[in-house]
């Protein structure tokens, strides 16, 4: 324990020879003391001043009476928080109480009221017996250090409330976001925060969603092959993860959407959670649709003219030389009547033909697929088509089928061009009484999911065409709607008519296909979008 012994006199020391010493020593201290600019002073056990220096006496702003005046005579003290601190509680009286030194900063105001920040150092005094007989303090001004410790602190606040503030003003502003749905997610996939522009593009409130898992946000297939949880894996391995994909909204409608889920680390490093930053670019995915759908057709068109090129150096070039053949030995013969009316007749035969080819060419490569559909009623349809084929009709003695067929969403001058040509072949390729049945019902879901034309999600109806014509082998069932395809090479037309109406159903978002037993009849198999 720190002593500080020799200051007072002791009843307990009377030999004469040591009052002398202890008088030296208390006058050298006095002297000593005098020139510390730091307030010294001691009091007895009773907490009177015995001894004090000028430092002392300019702070307090008057001189105590020693032995008489009390250490806390004429000032008052506060804690460092600046609360009045009762006498009983001070550093000075703690020490005198329990012996030992109480080091607590406080606030002394001297009698003229001036405050300064004190750090009080109390050593308790004891006789050579180890009596307590007295407390020498020293008073250490802080105050200006307090105050640099202060201005630290308020600097510190103040950079704080300013990083709230900044904080704030970015959450406000993350909230204010519409075009992105920008979320935090806990380290589980959990939503735990929620902008203006999540509520926008996903459809829930803050309240519906907070505290829920965002595989909510995914179909159940990607949900059931582990989608959200393989993002959420990659996004904690790898820092980051970024992925484009159909995703859910509240009313279960889909969008497209470009996601970013970034990990959020704190300060020792470790993972706490993710935030997830989504665009709908539903807009731009049906952009790019159509860009490809446009790039198909292109494809389609230039196919059609490369075919279109095929059959001017080929099909068109036979009628041409007839012409000129013809044409070349009716001069020869132009004084006969007979050859020349017979040639004529020749020559026009060339060129109706020539005609009809051209006109087939156009219709199929100005065949597309015209946004303008309709309800087109089927059986209005098929009486227009038997009544456009009266003659060939009952010419061959044709028969043919149909009753109650439904309506469909298509654009009627092709409905009426698709049935024409079916009817069509099925009357003109046939050595018996042509049978013609046509006839629907409800495509199976087993049928539609076998064709990848088809969308799976969509209902469609089966029209059946059958005839009990000359059929053809089941392998020949896809070549019979290529453009200029003839299975036949001593028959008319320019085997135009079927490939024809495959585009017609391919601009409906159907399917066409033939199934036949050569000598027995074909089926010919159409699928349309009810």
């Amino acid at each position: 324990m720190d002593r500080y012994t020799g200051i007072f006199n002791d009843p307990e020391d009377t030999d004469a020879t040591d009052k002398h010493i202890s008088l030296v020593k208390e006058e050298y201290f006095s002297r000593l003391m005098e020139f510390l600019p730091a307030v010294i002073y001691t009091c007895d056990t009773e907490g009177k001043i015995t001894y004090y220096n000028k430092a002392a006496s300019v702070f307090w702003g008057f001189s105590p009476e020693t032995g008489k005046d009390f250490y806390f005579t004429g000032w008052k003290v506060y804690s460092i928080e600046g609360k009045p601190l009762p006498p009983d509680q001070t550093p000075m009286a703690k020490t005198l109480k329990y012996g030992k030194p109480f080091t607590d900063e406080i606030i002394i105001e001297n009698t003229e009221g001036l405050k300064r920040y004190i750090q009080p150092l109390p050593k308790p005094i004891f006789n050579t017996s180890g009596t307590l007989i007295g407390v020498l303090n020293m008073h250490i001004d802080i105050t200006q250090r307090y105050q640099l410790r202060m201005q630290a602190i308020e600097a510190e606040r103040k950079q704080e409330l300013s990083k709230k503030k900044i904080e704030r003003r970015y959450e406000k502003m993350i909230d204010e976001v519409q075009d992105y749905a920008i979320i935090m997610l806990d380290k589980d996939g959990n939503v735990i925060s929620w902008n203006k522009g999540a509520e926008k593009i996903k459809g829930y409130k803050a309240d519906e969603i907070i505290g829920k898992s965002f595989r909510d946000f995914y179909f159940p297939d990607d949900v059931a092959n582990k989608l959200p949880d393989m993002l959420i894996e990659e996004a904690f391995s790898k820092g980051r993860v970024v992925h484009e994909g159909w995703r859910r909204r509240k009313n279960n409608s889909r969008f497209w959407a470009s996601v970013a889920i970034t990990a959020v680390h704190d300060d020792e490093g470790e993972i706490v959670g993710f935030t997830k930053v989504t665009r709908d670019l539903t807009e731009r995915k049906i952009s790019e649709e159509k860009i490809k759908q446009y790039t198909v057709e292109l494809e389609q068109k230039n196919k059609a003219l490369e075919q279109y090129a095929s059959i001017a150096s080929h099909d068109l070039q036979e009628p041409i030389r007839k012409i000129e053949v013809f044409t070349g030995m009716l001069k020869s013969k132009i004084n006969s009547p007979e050859a020349v009316s017979v040639y004529a007749d020749k020559i026009t035969s060339a060129a109706q033909r020539m005609s009809k080819l051209i006109k087939e060419i156009l219709q199929y490569t100005t065949t597309t697929a015209n946004p303008l559909f309709e309800e087109v009623n089927l059986n209005v349809v098929l009486q227009n088509v038997v009544t456009e084929m009266e003659l060939i009709i009952n010419d061959k003695s044709a028969i043919i089928n149909y009753n109650n067929l439904p309506e469909v969403k298509g654009i009627p001058i092709q409905m009426y061009q698709l049935f024409y040509n079916l009817i069509n072949n099925s009357v003109k390729f046939n050595d018996r009484t042509p049978v013609i049945d046509i006839f629907y019902e409800d495509a199976p879901a087993s049928e539609i999911a076998s064709f990848k034309q088809l969308q799976k999600d969509i209902s469609y109806y089966k029209f059946t065409i059958k005839d009990n014509g000359r059929g053809f082998k089941n392998e020949y069932g896809e070549r019979i709607f290529k453009m200029f395809e003839r299975l036949e090479k001593n028959t008319t037309g320019a085997g135009i008519g079927l490939a024809l109406c495959r585009k017609i159903v391919e601009n409906h978002h159907g399917h066409i296909m033939a199934l036949s037993i050569e000598n027995t009849g074909t089926d010919i198999l159409v699928y349309l979008p009810k």
